[in-house]
């Protein structure tokens, strides 16, 4: 993972295509604005932004001046020069050839101006039907080669979902290769960048006490949940594509999910990280078809098909599964993933639940590590009740971030964009992860398709759906 230090950092374009979009202005500008604060990125780092329509470089810092504000940070007019004096907008014709030779004068150009060999990274902020075809023209216009006076590699930043089944999936797989290799192609999954998350692995290797008891002689169950309190406000043409188990389960969650079941390396760094993710992906198998009513859950909340004008959809917007990997580490041991929309709450966890020595069914130590909203590791102990008796209560061993007033860590999106610049790809998916991820998956999504679960209706605001 990058290092804090960034005492190499590289020189760059950054060109993001869908500049003007949702993304780009809550997230993407907004962290290499950070950066820039931060100082951790190249003062040799230009971004060009690529819209359809007619954009201002004004346009676009008044808006990230108003999220900024909004987000009750104050501004560093500073940074804000520093971004606006290195900010370029392109307007493209995504569809003509010719607009793409004119995006490779303009990097041309910037590295031209400021005599320096730029690294290109090019962020795809754009719905996933566009990825083939956009990064199609990116390679024909030659982008795809790196800055033009020496062999520095170009980089594709690409969002999820990686295709809509494991079919799709591999032909995505096939057309981003054709002008990116694998090495070069940066697959998002912001889960993963964020801080908890990138701490399962210290928390197993560093702590030899929890890495003895990882697996079924200890463990009772595994239950990755995320959960939110809004609906699916603005998303209504993704979502109704893409349902709630595509959106989280097979992406976000099943990647921690690796990341808690794989077995550790010796050593961890981009390549060993990778192979140990695949090995237990290969593993995981979904509830076998005569067990799906059992072991999966779909729902819907009241109101949605009101919300997407279509009284017919059947689209899921909560899904739960129970998964199992049949290897000596983990056979026998539930391992549950679970998201939901209009739930009661927002959050994202992890749970592992420890089994009791006296009754192995039951569940005695529970650790808990929050990603959201708060960041933290909760461990409940078994202690002993002060006093003459002999009982036993459970406490709270916890941490959380928050409690560190002194000590700030990037947002998931500045991790994404400083690796990527820094040519880390520990906290990307592979090829292989994505279409493990699918061959998991897609058991469950054929059997909902086929009927064989139920749509359970819910309220909005539930706890859970039965």
């Amino acid at each position: 993972m990058v290092k804090s230090s960034h005492e190499q950092r590289e020189p760059a374009i950054i060109t993001i295509f869908g500049v003007s979009g949702d993304l780009s202005r809550r997230k993407l500008l907004p962290a290499l604005y950070n950066l820039a604060k931060a100082n951790i990125i190249s003062e040799h780092t230009y971004i060009v932004g690529v819209s359809r329509r007619e954009l201002t470089v004004d346009r676009l810092i008044d808006d990230l001046e108003e999220h900024l504000t909004s987000s009750r940070r104050k501004i560093d007019q500073h940074t804000i020069n520093w971004l606006k004096d290195r900010l370029t907008i392109q307007v493209m014709d995504l569809d003509e050839q010719s607009d793409f030779k004119k995006l490779r004068d303009t990097l041309d150009r910037i590295e031209d101006k400021v005599s320096v060999c730029l690294s290109r990274l090019f962020y795809l902020a754009v719905p996933v039907s566009a990825f083939s075809p956009l990064v199609s023209m990116i390679g024909a216009a030659g982008l795809n080669k790196g800055c033009q006076h020496a062999n520095v590699e170009s980089r594709l930043l690409i969002e999820k979902p990686f295709g809509y089944d494991i079919k799709s999936a591999k032909l995505l797989i096939g057309d981003i290769l054709k002008s990116f290799k694998e090495h070069e192609t940066y697959r998002i999954d912001h889960y993963l960048a964020k801080e908890t998350v990138q701490n399962i692995l210290i928390l197993r290797s560093q702590n030899p006490v929890l890495e003895a008891s990882w697996g079924h002689k200890y463990i009772k169950s595994i239950t990755i949940r995320a959960i939110e309190s809004i609906g699916i406000e603005n998303r209504v043409d993704f979502y109704e594509q893409t349902g709630a188990f595509r959106d989280v389960i097979q992406s976000h969650l099943m990647q921690i999910l690796a990341l808690i079941t794989m077995e550790m390396p010796e050593s961890i760094n981009t390549d060993s990280v990778h192979r140990a993710k695949v090995s237990v992906l290969e593993q995981i198998q979904a509830p076998r078809r005569e067990m799906m009513v059992s072991q999966s859950v779909r729902g819907q909340y009241r109101g949605y098909t009101e919300e997407v004008d279509n009284t017919e959809s059947i689209t899921e917007t909560y899904a739960s599964a129970i998964f199992s990997i049949d290897n000596d580490r983990w056979r026998g041991v539930p391992l549950k993933l679970e998201t939901g929309k209009a739930m009661n709450e927002k959050l994202t966890e992890i749970v592992v639940e420890f089994k009791s020595r006296q009754r192995p069914e039951e569940a005695s130590n529970i650790l808990t590590v929050k990603i959201q909203p708060e960041d933290g590791v909760i461990l409940d102990v078994r202690v002993k009740v002060p006093g003459f008796g002999e009982a036993v209560e459970t406490i709270p061993v916890d941490f959380y971030y928050k409690e560190r007033k002194s000590l700030k860590y990037p947002d998931a999106y500045e991790r994404v964009i400083a690796d990527a610049l820094h040519g880390d790809r520990t906290l990307f998916a592979t090829s292989e992860e994505v279409l493990e991820s699918w061959r998991a998956s897609q058991p469950i999504l054929d059997a909902w398709a086929d009927g064989d679960v139920q749509l359970e209706l819910y309220e909005k605001g539930a706890s859970s759906v039965v």
